[in-house]
């Protein structure tokens, strides 16, 4: 099974470096073949540069640099900027070479240690696993404040979309490119929701989702990028939008 990896990067300079560094090795370790896809969006702080560097040493890491593709995205700016985590997780998607795909934060909140777990699922007939914090064994350093709001979040949305799936906002998991090639061209929106909003998809679409236990771990270098008020309100809308979307464009 060939893998992809997709990380996005925003100013993750002192992380990105160590966290492929840690993917190879357990790449390496467990024979996978892979390519890692790393989709920034305009690092000012040296991430780009770090990632130049590695290429140089390992031969399977592809930089997109997403300024590159602002034409798929007509409704925003012609002055690109920072639009949000679910247009790199699309771009990567798209361009992921892998019959199967593995996302993972690029900020080190993600161990590379979990990819075989994934892979071992999907290879045991499950066409989506993801790394859950909320099932036995699993879990999260994040503030009280965070962990409360993104599981009443994956509570609320599961119950009223009817989705069997107790982490729908984590952004470590696996797809087979098929499942992602029937659900591409769904409405989604640019930013976190992407991952709630592709996960109904596939779930819709009759994909077998499995879930691992895995640990969030709070990042050591730079700040998050989720602006937690603004995804809270947009979360708390979305199960509406897209029960509506689907009765829309059956």
């Amino acid at each position: 099974m060939n893998l992809s990896i997709v990380i996005p990067t925003k100013n993750e300079r002192g992380n990105i470096d160590r966290l492929i560094q840690l993917i190879n090795k357990t790449i390496n370790e467990n024979n996978i073949k892979s390519e890692i896809l790393v989709i920034d969006d305009q690092s000012a702080d040296g991430t780009i540069q770090d990632v130049e560097t590695l290429q140089r040493e390992q031969n399977n890491i592809k930089l997109i640099q997403r300024a590159n593709y602002s034409h798929l995205f007509p409704n925003y700016p012609k002055k690109w900027s920072y639009i949000g985590l679910g247009s790199a997780h699309k771009i990567g998607y798209n361009l992921a070479q892998g019959d199967l795909i593995i996302s993972m934060d690029g900020d080190l909140s993600h161990h590379p240690k979990e990819i075989p777990k994934l892979i071992k699922h999907i290879e045991n007939g499950f066409d989506v696993c993801v790394g859950s914090r909320y099932i036995g064994g699993g879990g999260s350093d994040k503030n009280v404040i965070n962990r409360f709001i993104s599981r009443f979040g994956s509570i609320y949305i599961s119950l009223i979309c009817g989705i069997k799936i107790k982490d729908l906002s984590t952004g470590y998991r696996a797809i087979k490119k098929s499942i992602w090639e029937q659900i591409k061209n769904k409405y989604y929106t640019n930013d976190n929701n992407f991952l709630i909003e592709s996960l109904f998809y596939a779930y819709k679409s009759g994909a077998k989702i499995a879930e691992i236990p895995i640990f969030f771990k709070e990042r050591e270098i730079g700040e998050s990028k989720t602006p937690l008020l603004k995804e809270t309100i947009k979360a708390l809308l979305l199960p509406f939008k897209l029960k509506i979307y689907l009765r829309k464009f059956k």
